[in-house]
């Protein structure tokens, strides 16, 4: 059976009066893998803690698993299993034994225990270092010891604080793609913290993204990526363009271009915005080159990368800032020279600019 998690009202202040986290509601259903997605300090492990039981929401806040009030209760009473960044693996055990010691602290019997450790190893592929010492582990192996470690317990929940973080980027990727394989195995209800998009768009069902102890957006990786709804979102999660433009009786202005049925949403008033300066948010491939004769912009390619399937332009002279250009991997296109590009309105993601209070806005339809 999975377990669904609600948090109600929940906000964290520090007994130094520093203010964790802004009071907030979500629901993980059960079997779903939640990803907490934002930079350092955002309060994203914060609120994996509380889940866990090592930190309590200010009064008010409510945290129940399968409609049970949890909010008070220790984490062994709450039944969580949790991988941590450091593994947090006992050096002075085996791997059988770290394993193991869950289960001997929840008095499963030897014969059950040993059952259980058993498949665990199997399920991880790392029975064949069962008897081997922690220090003899490189970071991948850790890595699954830790996970088999909070499995074996069968917990209600799993929760995971950035544990492939360790790890150089070959190997996380390849864990990582484990995870995602053992977790939709498993069916358990998960929440998974992270810095790194790639691997919440690789990992979750939804991904909550947070900004300076605020949700900023929740949604599937389709959605976070594809119609961000605000512009730290759009910036924050993949790699971003912007430029500025002009709403004029709904229409679309970037210099000398009008752009007509594009939408231009300003999430503060929920409403449409039909006057005022905008920010364009795109990615790479929201501007594509085209012959002079068809281009919105003319640019100076500063720098080419090559990406495999494509080459990735960044280019000067379009915006205040240079952007990302992707094109076919097999053009020929230098640093140093023009590139005429033409804009897909229908890439671009419009926001009010960024302190403008005069953008005139109306009721959305």
């Amino acid at each position: 059976m999975t377990t669904q998690i609600k948090l109600r009202d929940c906000a964290k202040t520090f007994t130094d009066g520093t203010r964790a986290l802004a009071p907030f509601d979500l629901t993980i259903e059960g079997g779903e893998t939640i990803v907490l997605l934002g930079p350092s300090g955002c309060g994203k492990t914060t609120i994996l803690r509380m889940i866990a039981g090592l930190e309590f929401p200010d009064k008010g806040g409510v945290i129940t698993f399968d409609g049970d009030d949890v909010t008070h209760q220790s984490i062994e009473k709450r039944r969580v299993g949790m991988v941590f960044q450091s593994y947090a693996l006992f050096p002075n055990m085996t791997v059988a034994q770290n394993v193991a010691y869950g289960l001997k602290v929840h008095g499963v019997s030897r014969e059950e225990s040993d059952a259980r450790v058993k498949a665990m190893l199997e399920m991880m592929h790392i029975e064949m270092l069962a008897d081997r010492a922690i220090d003899q582990l490189s970071g991948g192996q850790r890595q699954r010891v830790a996970l088999a470690r909070a499995i074996a317990v069968q917990p209600r929940v799993l929760l995971l604080d950035e544990p492939l973080t360790a790890l150089d980027a070959k190997l996380r990727v390849r864990l990582r793609t484990e995870i995602n394989a053992l977790l939709r195995k498993l069916g358990i209800t998960a929440v998974y913290v992270t810095h790194d998009q790639e691997e919440a768009m690789a990992l979750g069902d939804r991904i909550v993204v947070m900004q300076k102890g605020e949700i900023a957006q929740i949604g599937t990786p389709r959605e976070i990526y594809c119609k961000p709804q605000n512009p730290f979102v759009a910036d924050f999660v993949g790699a971003a363009n912007l430029l500025d433009g002009q709403m004029r009786d709904g229409r679309l202005h970037i210099g000398n271009h009008v752009f007509d049925a594009v939408d231009a949403f300003d999430p503060r008033h929920g409403a449409i915005i039909d006057q005022g300066p905008v920010e364009l948010f795109f990615r790479a491939d929201g501007l594509s080159t085209c012959d002079a004769a068809h281009a919105h912009f003319t640019g100076r390619v500063e720098a080419v990368s090559y990406l495999g399937e494509r080459l990735r332009l960044t280019v000067s002279g379009i915006g205040m800032h240079a952007v990302m250009i992707d094109t076919h991997a097999d053009d020929i296109i230098t640093a140093g020279a023009d590139v005429h590009c033409q804009i897909n309105p229908d890439r671009l993601t419009v926001f009010p600019a960024r302190g403008d209070s005069t953008t005139a806005v109306s009721q959305a339809r």
